[in-house]
């Protein structure tokens, strides 16, 4: 009786294992995308601030951030642009976080994307790379 019910409720069978086994790389990337947003708010802070006192930082040493073990980083900079992309060393999701000059130069404006691994260190066209998504930071700035 307990076996047809699950059966109508997924479709298919699954071991316990796999179950477990699919768990455990939803967490991982959870915790994962959870460090990595954090990374992306530190870094779009601390060049808002470094910008304000004259340039962007060229390297996160600059701005005081450290990458954990399972993430990659590579900053990017010009005069009116930086751009920190994040890529785990397991896993399929990368992240980018911006901050750049507004058109006037008067303002700063910021994104934070997330996407595909494959699609890591695009040419930057004003927007998040294709496939990709915006999102908020974890708090507001």
């Amino acid at each position: 009786m307990h076996q047809e019910q699950a059966l109508m409720v997924s479709g298919t069978w699954s071991s316990g294992e796999d179950v477990t086994s699919r768990l455990a790389e939803r967490e991982a990337t959870l915790n994962l995308r959870s460090e990595a947003e954090a990374l992306l708010l530190s870094f779009t802070r601390a060049q808002m601030t470094r910008f304000y006192w004259g340039e962007f930082a060229s390297s996160l040493d600059e701005l005081g951030l450290t990458v954990g073990e399972p993430l990659i980083a590579h900053v990017q900079r010009s005069k009116n642009l930086t751009m920190l992309w994040l890529a785990p060393q397991h896993g399929e999701e990368a992240y980018l976080a911006i901050v750049r000059r507004d058109s006037s130069g008067t303002r700063l404006e910021r994104l934070h994307c997330r996407g595909n691994v494959s699609r890591l260190k695009q040419p930057f066209l004003g927007r998040c790379p294709d496939g990709w998504s915006a999102f908020l930071p974890l708090k507001n700035i």
